[in-house]
């Protein structure tokens, strides 16, 4: 799940979730690039450095892992990131699919309010393709369920301070309220410009 999302063109127009006042809303939204395993995506340190990493562990035999199940953090591949080097990834919008293989509707989630959504991360070195980061995934909410059943852990200001302190034990399925619209596929070299019965 969440194989794409959308985040600011330019990094220095990402708001820092703390540390000051980030706009509310994204009434002014920047111009969005899109993000697909394996981009470089901005990332978010518990320091307040606004960096970038590759979206994806790399591991031999599975390929990108970039999405990271929240109960399942005590396997040896996100034990030691999940306990030393926490992030959020902010995001604007991200893509989820439904339907039949070869006949998939693209689904474009973002926040009701039109604001900044942060999800949990965690990230590693790698000598040969640099800092890398995967994103937490939880049990989707009651909103988003009947599309998938898994979603980002997003996190509101509070659980955006505990989760970088490491102080948040449990990632629960994300209370922010959230709107959908149907979208092209944006993994196709060339989306049509109808938003429903993409081939995936």
């Amino acid at each position: 799940m969440c194989n794409a999302f959308n985040t600011a063109q330019k990094t220095e127009k990402i708001p820092l979730p703390f540390g000051g006042n980030p706009p509310d809303s994204l009434s002014d939204e920047p111009e969005t690039r899109l993000i697909r395993r394996t981009d470089s995506t901005p990332v978010i340190l518990p320091d307040g450095t606004l960096t970038e990493m590759r979206w994806g562990f790399q591991r031999k035999g599975l390929g990108v892992i970039n999405n990271t199940r929240s109960d399942n953090l005590e396997s040896p591949v996100w034990k030691e990131s999940f306990a030393r080097r926490p992030c959020l990834i902010p995001l604007i919008s991200y893509y989820e699919w439904s339907g039949p293989k070869g006949h998939k509707r693209t689904h474009l989630f973002r926040s009701a309010a039109q604001q900044w959504l942060y999800a949990a991360g965690l990230w590693e070195p790698n000598t040969e393709l640099g800092d890398c980061v995967s994103m937490l995934t939880t049990h989707a909410n009651d909103f988003v369920s009947p599309i998938h059943h898994r979603m980002p852990a997003f996190l509101d200001q509070e659980r955006q301070n505990q989760y970088l302190s490491q102080s948040l034990s449990t990632l629960e399925p994300s209370v922010l309220s959230l709107e959908v619209n149907d979208a092209p596929n944006p993994l196709l070299k060339n989306p049509p410009r109808h938003t429903q019965g993409e081939l995936f």
